[in-house]
């Protein structure tokens, strides 16, 4: 068991040192995952140094620890910054449970180091009471989570699937604690109670490794993703004599139409296909896919390629990658306000690719196009800057 622990720790180090090591980069949502990785670390430090030093010692396997009871709302807090609703009083009720718990535990401890390690009478309406905060929490929370996970935005897939894990995974323990709680109540189950003690505990800090390996996998595959990705993503030429060649690249090609083409094409009802796109791309917000192309919008919006291509190209006099990009620019200087509006740090790159850009050098040219500003420029000064019709 001192293994998993072990490991564990180092795992929950390794990912709090990554974030730290970006932190002037952070924001809000990586702070929470900093205090959970922290509590991980402490919660598995102090088991590890106590199963070391006091090993035959009762006290620490009959002690319910206060830590672990903000894993499962911090998750909650985490997926809620990402969603852009989270509040700090969110991080406040998180940590309450685990707070009102440490009062418990050092009064316990201050108990048995005055009575040389002598348990005190409460220590089972202590454990009693926080077992059933676990179950609680452990439960709730979970639920809560995977109910409301769909509306995480596209652009954290990766973070997406961590928080599913985790959640799954906190879930599980919950679970076992009501079972175990149920069983205590039906049964005598003292007989059984060190051996059920230590596998509970085992698999408890087992699930703390996966969660840890699984946020180092998040992090550095962000990384990779900001600082290697954007160069694959061709740039976009700003000039109008380039114009054809840049459609072309984006597979959006002009078709050059003859005269019964054109006849024909008088019965598509253009106007009804932009209101079904802008629709998409206002209400369903389609563009903080990444991967969106003219072939996946047109069948989102129930048309031929060509007929959304002529519709852009007639009624918007913009290419398809025009048009999209300029809703990831709204979307991104939107989120530039609700965060500075707050005093909340801002990574302007990372907002690029929650947009959906996946160039940091397209990101800056569309910007300046509908802007009139670079983004650090927007930022610097209250921006007078209006957004092009769209």
């Amino acid at each position: 068991m001192n293994y998993i622990i072990i490991v564990g720790a180092t795992q929950a180090l390794l990912a709090l040192g990554i974030l730290l090591k970006n932190k002037k980069n952070n924001r809000q949502h990586d702070n929470i995952l900093s205090y959970l990785l922290a509590a991980i670390f402490l919660h598995l430090a102090i088991t590890f140094i106590l199963n070391v030093f006091w090993p035959n010692s009762k006290i620490h396997q009959q002690f319910n620890t206060f830590i672990a009871l903000a894993y499962p709302g911090l998750l909650w807090c985490y997926m809620s910054y990402l969603e852009h609703r989270g509040k700090p009083i969110d991080i406040l009720l998180a940590m309450f449970p685990s707070m009102c718990a440490l009062v418990g535990y050092f009064w316990i401890a201050a108990y048995v180091i005055n009575r040389s390690g002598e348990l005190p009478p409460f220590i089972k309406m202590y454990n009693s009471i926080s077992g059933y905060a676990y179950t609680i929490l452990y439960i709730h929370y979970p639920l809560k989570i995977l109910a409301g996970i769909e509306k995480i935005p596209t652009f954290w897939k990766l973070e997406k699937r961590m928080i599913k894990l985790a959640a799954c995974l906190f879930l599980l323990i919950g679970l076992a604690f009501l079972f175990i709680t149920s069983w205590a109540q039906l049964f005598d189950i003292s007989t059984y109670f060190s051996f059920i003690h230590l596998w509970f505990r085992v698999f408890i800090y087992s699930i703390l490794v996966i969660i840890c390996i699984s946020i180092i996998y998040v992090k550095v595959s962000s990384f990779l993703y900001v600082h290697m990705y954007q160069q694959e993503e061709l740039n976009e030429p700003n000039s109008a004599d380039n114009l054809k060649d840049s459609i072309a690249i984006m597979g959006d090609t002009p078709t050059y139409l003859s005269a019964a083409e054109n006849e024909k094409n008088t019965s598509v009802d253009y106007a009804g296909i932009l209101e079904n796109v802008e629709n998409l791309m206002t209400q369903h917000k389609v563009f903080l896919d990444p991967n969106l192309t003219l072939e996946s919008l047109a069948a989102r919006a129930g048309v031929s390629r060509h007929h959304l291509s002529e519709t852009l190209n007639q009624y918007k006099e913009k290419s398809f990658y025009q048009y999209v990009n300029e809703y990831r620019i709204m979307e991104v200087v939107s989120l530039m306000d609700k965060y500075r509006s707050r005093g909340e740090n801002i990574n302007i790159l990372s907002l690029a690719f929650q947009a959906g850009f996946h160039s940091k050098s397209s990101f800056n040219q569309y910007f300046k196009k509908v802007q009139g500003c670079t983004p650090s420029a927007y930022l610097k000064e209250k921006p007078y800057y209006n957004l092009l019709n769209t």
